[in-house]
């Protein structure tokens, strides 16, 4: 029997494709071009890049959000324990007012100033012990150095003892401090030297 096929043997096979488009093929073409394979996944790691980019910004944007409100509750509450602590304060001295509110009623009255004297001392006094329970100090001043830190001279008295130059001679107004920050300085009267005149 001899071999009938119309191929030879030492030829390799071959297969034909049809290249030829038709009209559905023609339209998917339109459609979407076909990129190279490199170029598919670049555009692929882009969009996944600008979808992680929404992500992270909108991310970002509730961070901020978050932080703004926290900012909001903070400062609310801080307003809130402000008035409160106000509030105390204030209360302390409702007492001194209406203390010095019957002084007055008193006063309109009183033949003696003996006892009208002696509940207005009183008063001032419940009042400084009001002032100390926050903190609040007077500043010593008199019979001391003149110290612009915590004093303010009103007024100068000539003096010819060298010994009592700078001297604070009177207050007219106390000083206070609350804390270690002045709240008012003292208002004083100075002793300022000046050497006698030459007979």
């Amino acid at each position: 029997m001899s071999d009938r096929s119309d191929t030879p043997k030492d030829e390799p096979a071959f297969s034909v494709i049809d290249r030829r488009s038709t009209s559905a093929d023609a339209a998917a073409t339109d459609a979407a071009p076909r990129l190279p394979s490199y170029v598919e996944e670049l555009k692929t790691r882009a969009e996944e890049a600008e979808r992680r980019a929404r992500e992270i910004s909108a991310a970002y944007r509730r961070i901020d959000e978050e932080r703004d409100a926290f900012r909001e509750r903070l400062a609310r509450d801080l307003d809130r324990r402000l008035e409160i602590a106000r509030a105390d304060v204030l209360r302390k001295f409702l007492d001194v007012l209406d203390d010095l509110d019957r002084a007055i009623a008193a006063a309109r009255t009183a033949t003696n100033p003996g006892p009208l004297l002696t509940g207005v001392t009183l008063i001032r006094d419940r009042l400084f012990q009001a002032l100390a329970s926050e903190g609040v100090q007077a500043v010593v001043t008199a019979g001391s150095r003149f110290d612009p830190a915590v004093a303010e001279a009103i007024a100068t008295e000539e003096t010819t003892d060298p010994e009592r130059d700078g001297l604070v001679l009177e207050e007219s107004s106390g000083g206070y401090t609350l804390g270690g920050t002045l709240l008012r300085p003292a208002r004083v009267r100075v002793a300022s030297f000046r050497p006698p005149e030459p007979s």
